[in-house]
């Protein structure tokens, strides 16, 4: 940075700081205030340069990958200015504070010609303080040495330029990649006959992507975008650019750690093929739930051309819509439907016409349930590439699925929303569900997640207990038995807890059911995980003793009518579960569980035997609680020795009813506790009702295979927002769809978990109005498609440039402007140069016009619409369009000029189109 040529007076010993992002421009007029939350009015009476500085702040979060850390977090802000830079209401670095929602210092810094560098300057020494994760700074005419690290930002006066800054260590922990490194700083005026004039740097290597043994699971890949129509042109941008990158996971970093926004989607993908598919088919169905009128709006588009791939069938059809009204048929079945016949999907009503717009733009992804409890937010939308007719939509009660089959090893498109779920997370440890190859696939992914194993697993072996992982050989090396079973289902769940933090999902408050209620203890901080280790060893020890001689039943009846049931026979029958106001689970010895069954039926209430094979399918082993109630008292002689601490967050306790661990009258988790733990029943119900009156509106279920699930979903308050961490199935792709529903719902995710960031991000394109003459313009309301040819004739003047940018914008790829004197694309399509063909050619001359039309179809792809823009449109030209494009499968034929949009036939004369 050449600013200064005087040491600074400030001998305080510098950190070693990295930039890590970077963005420059040159100052100009246009602002995107909506983003900034900034109005009209204030945004004009801003200095130009404050409003650019804004805009490169956001820009260069996105190349630094830490955009998906900033919000809420402690960074500072440090703009430096001319004098009157900072002058009005508010400096822009509190705006920037503001609109971010950054928590650190935000200074705005006025050192006349050296504010920009004393920015800086102030941004390293900030950097001193651990709590600050990073400093954005920068400001007017701060230029960069060309010769640093490919930072090759032009010298000429006017620019701005902001950099991202973080501590070395912490660039290399969050796996940000870094240009260079700032070795010392100095402050000082060009000119003044001292040393060189800039900050020093010196070169840092780059990190690399890990490697992974093994099949590899899908690929996450987070979107997120300001409103509807922006998400729908980011899908199509990406869908471009995808296929450039060298592989699927460098260009989910690259787009998982931009600067979040509003309205959010998610998809998974095995390759960069995949991943296209299903960007095109989120931007379809995007484009069809809302007015194509709003889908004009962009924020982001690509910075490398992809070329098309003629092999790739357009699947994954996604439909997401309100409760349907009177009349009106489920989004989901209209697509199965249309896929059977071989044809595009769309919204009908009883009647077979086409519905109205939607009510609202968005409206399409506001978070709906059927009656069978199907969560429309994160529906499955999977496509089909085996031709028409192998569609088939299939709905599962309580699962959120709503999924057209396809072929195996292809991803999917999660879903879609703009709602922003309030409320507390609860991680719910469940009591069972365990198998041989649990942990496995996360452990071959996730090397925080094999740390915790062996961590939690060397606990439990110095507890006593079995060596329970092995890297080598899982959790199948053990033998059938509690004394097994429980420490494994312990150790996993540990694992799980701290692999979910590493993703940014912590826990507001913890709950547990039965063995699940140790690692509950462990994760929240109740007991060390010495002490849970030892807890889970002694209890899964004695049960084991007991032995599997006993039976159980589940009863849809109040507690209070299975006590009345179970009365002649409490000696031998006992309640081992309370999970909800009608369900009940009673274990014992097994003929008078059979007699406690006969005994509900002539009652008429619901009343099953839970038998060996449901237990092996995945559900919680229900041990013989009265004889659990006889040797209990020697589970509390031998835990009398552990201490219980105060818990880091709420445990909503499942063993005593209504318990909330963590108050101060509260005596913790003693030894008694866990007698009476292991003794039962388990109130799962309880808790989850005094979880959702605390105002918790999510649960997300930690264990080996969904077995809870179900039930917390009876809860209204967690119906549509209980998630499983992983699934027998497939653990890995099952915790990515996790992860992808909590960013759905609105929840913080720390996308640095995806590994680093190696390749450059998607460049952000802001939301610009287009204008004529200095006066706003109202596109018209016609449909754009990313698959065909447009063509502009009239030059590049200002109304054809402004037709130009309205067609991109709306996510057209593909753009032919004719022009009788070819020139360089004016400043409103800076960037656009891979989407826009120049080709010299005047309408007005008919022969001339058709061999540039029949070239144009030569290329193969199909004209969908033509416009003819300029200030005075020449009518020859536009008879001559209208002719020769007659027989061309155009969507519009309009003109644009000064007077605004009209169609073509009106500017020719002509009556017939």
């Amino acid at each position: 940075m050449r600013e200064s040529t005087a040491a600074s007076t400030d001998r305080t010993p510098l950190l070693r700081v990295s930039i890590v992002g970077v963005a420059y421009r040159a100052t100009g007029t246009a602002f995107d205030h909506e983003w900034f939350g900034i109005t009209e009015r204030e945004a004009a009476a801003m200095d130009p340069r404050r409003r650019m500085n804004l805009e490169l702040a956001v820009e260069a979060l996105d190349d630094s990958g830490l955009g998906c850390l900033a919000r809420g977090s402690r960074a500072a802000v440090v703009f430096g200015g001319a004098t009157g830079f900072a002058a009005g209401p508010t400096n822009s670095a509190h705006q920037l504070s503001r609109a971010l929602d950054l928590h650190g210092p935000s200074l705005t810094v006025d050192s006349d010609r050296a504010s920009p560098l004393v920015a800086v300057d102030t941004a390293v020494r900030l950097l001193a303080d651990n709590a600050v994760p990073f400093v954005i700074a920068g400001g007017a005419d701060l230029t960069l040495l060309p010769d640093l690290s490919g930072l090759t930002v032009p010298p000429d006066s006017g620019r701005c330029t902001v950099l991202v800054l973080q501590r070395t260590l912490d660039a290399a922990r969050t796996g940000t990649r870094s240009y260079a490194e700032i070795a010392g700083t100095g402050l000082g005026f060009p000119g003044s006959g001292a040393t060189d004039a800039h900050i020093a740097l010196r070169n840092h290597p780059t990190p690399h992507s890990p490697t992974f043994r093994g099949e590899e699971p899908p690929i996450l890949i987070p979107l997120s975008a300001p409103d509807p129509a922006a998400l729908h042109s980011l899908a199509q941008d990406l869908a471009q650019i995808v296929t450039t990158y060298p592989t699927l996971r460098e260009f989910a970093t690259a787009v998982a750690r931009l600067v979040p926004d509003e309205v959010r989607a998610a998809l998974l993908a095995h390759d960069t093929t995949d991943a296209a598919i299903q960007l095109r088919a989120l931007a379809q169905h995007i484009a069809a739930a809302i007015s194509p009128s709003t889908v004009y709006s962009a924020n982001y588009r690509a910075t490398t051309p992809a070329p098309s791939d003629p092999g790739t069938a357009e699947v994954g059809h996604l439909r997401l819509d309100n409760t349907p009204g009177p009349g009106e048929a489920r989004w989901a079945d209209i697509t199965a439907n249309s896929l059977a016949a071989g044809r595009e999907p769309s919204p009908q009503n009883g009647s077979g016409t086409t519905t109205g717009a939607v009510r609202r733009p968005g409206a399409a992804f506001a978070t709906t349930r059927g009656s069978a409890g199907t969560d429309a937010s994160v529906a499955v939308a999977q496509g089909n590439s085996c031709g028409a007719g192998a569609g088939v939509v299939r709905r599962f009660v309580g699962s959120v699925v709503s999924a057209v089959a396809r072929p195996a090893g292809i991803g999917a498109v999660v879903g879609v929303s703009e709602q922003r779920r309030e409320g507390g997370v609860l991680l719910l440890f469940s009591g069972g569900g365990g198998h041989a190859r649990m942990g496995r696939g996360l452990a071959g992914r996730y090397p925080v997640f094999a740390g915790a194993l062996t961590e939690a697993a060397d606990a439990v072996a110095e507890a006593g207990g079995p060596r329970v992982w092995t890297p080598r050989t899982g959790f199948g090396h053990g033998e059938a038995g509690e004394d097994f079973a429980q420490p494994a289902l312990f150790v996993l769940q540990v694992a799980l807890a701290e692999l979910l933090e590493s993703w940014g999902v912590r826990a507001d408050a913890v709950a547990g059911h039965g063995v699940g209620e140790i690692a509950a203890a462990a994760v929240s901080g109740a007991v060390s995980l010495g002490d849970a280790a030892r807890i889970v060893v002694a209890r899964g020890r004695l049960l084991s003793k007991i032995g599997d001689h006993g039976a159980a039943a589940v009863l849809e009846a109040t507690p209070a009518e299975a006590l009345r049931l179970l009365e002649p026979m409490r000696a031998t029958v006992g309640v081992a579960a309370i999970d909800g106001p009608r369900s009940v689970i009673v274990s014992g010895e097994p003929r008078y569980i059979d007699a406690l069954v006969r005994r509900a039926h002539r009652r008429a209430i619901f009343a099953q035997r839970i038998n060996a094979e449901s237990a092996v399918a995945g559900t919680i082993a229900v041990p013989h609680i009265p004889q659990v109630r006889a040797v209990a008292p020697q589970l509390i002689t031998e835990l009398a020795g552990i201490t219980p601490r105060r818990p880091e967050c709420a445990v909503y306790s499942t063993t005593r009813r209504g318990a909330v661990i963590g108050g101060q009258a509260d005596p913790g988790m003693d030894a008694l506790y866990w007698g009476e733990n292991a003794a039962g029943p388990v109130e799962l119900g309880a808790a989850l009702e005094q979880a959702a009156a605390d105002g918790f509106s999510t649960v997300v279920e930690v264990g080996p295979h969904p077995v809870l699930a179900a039930i917390v979903r009876e809860q209204a308050a967690f119906r549509e927002s209980t998630y499983s961490v992983a699934s027998r199935a497939d653990e890995a792709a099952s915790f990515l769809r996790t992860i992808a529903r909590l960013h759905l719902d609105g929840r913080a995710v720390d996308w640095t978990a995806l590994g680093p960031q190696t390749a450059p991000p998607p460049q952000r394109r802001w939301r610009r109005k287009l204008s004529v003459d200095g006066g706003a313009v109202q596109p018209p309301e016609v449909p754009i498609r990313a698959e065909g040819t447009y063509v502009v004739s009239g030059g590049l003047g200002n109304s054809g440039a402004v037709a130009v940018r309205w067609l991109l914008d709306a996510g057209a790829r593909d753009v032919v402007v004719l022009t009788r004197m070819p020139r360089a694309l004016p400043p409103p399509l800076d960037g656009m140069d891979d989407w826009i063909v120049v080709m010299r050619c005047d309408a007005a001359d008919r022969k001339d016009l058709a061999t540039a039309l029949h070239d144009i179809r030569e290329c193969g792809s199909p004209i969908r619409g033509v416009v003819h823009a300029g200030r005075e449109p020449d009518r020859t030209a536009a008879v001559n369009l209208l002719e020769l494009t007659a027989s061309d499968p155009t969507d519009f034929t309009i003109g644009f000029s000064t007077s605004g949009w009209q169609p073509l036939s009106r500017v020719s004369g002509a009556t017939g189109r």
